[in-house]
């Protein structure tokens, strides 16, 4: 477009430009739209803001510059947008967003959108401490894993609602990210890789207006569904959450479950073979499996020592009597001091006595006195 047609249009405060064929954004663009609270880009081509090109715009409130190729926003591209309210930078190609670039802004910023970047996640932390009044911060689709989310990342953000981490790697979020926000009331966890949740996190998440969590491959058993499941009548967020296995409550909302439709840890048809090496189990879970491992390892040594006991006593036993035939002269001297001569034939008689037996017999009961 010709930008001489600006001059037409200079008390224009809303132009949406979005979805367009745009592969260049000249800085002289915009010059005589002073009064302009909204600018919609999104949606084009060009890979770079220049410095100053939004130079005279001191009224913008919303900028939307999501969906187009940039791979840098130069260190003054948003020089005089003290009055910026929304910025979007959304999807786009992004490795580095420096905290001079959003200097103007520190005081006036409440919403920022950086999700569908390559940004580093430690040097997004570092530039959230320059806007320290957002309310609303997305960082969706970014490939955070769990153990690069830092826990300082929301220090500064304790005016944040809306918090946006949805379609990244997390299989387990530290509560302790949240501790500097205690007024979020809007949280979006969907698009995970969450198959359980811990209890301290559950119960935080228990104090969120809101907290999105479909589409995550959860594991409806014992051991990883349990928190949530525990309190699922408490918080309408976690009814609609979706079990991925085992295969006999696949597809069913935890609304819809109670504790006996549990199956435990990893059993049962529907798990594959490497689905249960890394659920994320909880801690009481954790303690659970320890104490449970510990007392069946106990059984199985208890029940080896009586096993071996019982053998020992019949090796012995039939040791003793197989051998008694084979004792030499020195037993034949034995028997010979008491009377009975070597060639005599000793028979050994053991005989029992029933209980009829003692009661009838005088001797036997003067014995079983113990007289």
């Amino acid at each position: 477009m010709n930008p001489h047609i600006y001059s037409l249009m200079s008390g224009l405060t809303h132009l949406d430009l979005g979805d367009n064929e745009f592969k260049y954004l000249g800085t002289d663009w915009f010059t005589d739209l002073k009064r302009l609270q909204v600018l919609e880009i999104d949606g084009n081509h060009f890979p770079v803001v220049l410095e100053g090109t939004f130079g005279t715009q001191y009224k913008l409130q919303e900028l939307v510059l999501s969906r187009n190729r940039l791979a840098k926003v130069t260190t003054h591209a948003f020089t005089n947008l003290s009055s910026l309210v929304d910025l979007d930078l959304s999807y786009n190609k992004l490795i580095k967003l420096e905290t001079q670039t959003l200097a103007p802004m520190t005081e006036s910023l409440r919403s920022l959108k950086v999700s569908g970047n390559n940004l580093d996640v430690a040097e997004l932390t570092f530039v959230l401490q320059s806007v320290t009044k957002l309310r609303e911060l997305a960082i969706a689709d970014m490939s955070i894993a769990s153990e690069d989310l830092p826990i300082g990342m929301l220090v500064y953000q304790e005016n944040l609602r809306l918090l946006n981490l949805s379609g990244n790697e997390f299989t387990h979020f530290p509560v302790q990210v949240l501790s500097p926000v205690p007024k979020l009331s809007v949280l979006d966890l969907s698009r995970n890789k969450f198959q359980g949740l811990d209890e301290r996190l559950v119960a935080r998440l228990e104090s969120v207006g809101t907290v999105r969590l479909e589409r995550n491959p959860w594991s409806c058993d014992l051991c990883h569904i349990t928190p949530l499941l525990s309190r699922v009548n408490r918080s309408a967020s976690f009814k609609k959450a979706v079990c991925s296995v085992p295969a006999a409550v696949k597809g069913r909302t935890l609304e819809s479950l109670n504790m006996a439709s549990l199956s435990w840890c990893g059993s049962g048809v529907g798990y594959r073979d490497e689905s249960f090496a890394g659920l994320p189990l909880t801690h009481n879970t954790q303690l659970g499996l320890i104490a449970a491992g510990a007392a069946v390892a106990l059984l199985v040594v208890t029940a080896a020592a009586i096993v071996a006991g019982l053998l020992y006593n019949k090796h012995h036993a039939a040791y003793y009597y197989t051998h008694e035939e084979k004792r030499g002269p020195e037993h034949n001297a034995i028997l010979q001091k008491n009377g009975v001569l070597p060639n005599e034939t000793v028979i050994k008689k053991v005989s029992i006595a029933t209980i009829d037996e003692i009661t009838k017999d005088p001797d036997l009961q003067v014995l079983a006195n113990g007289t």
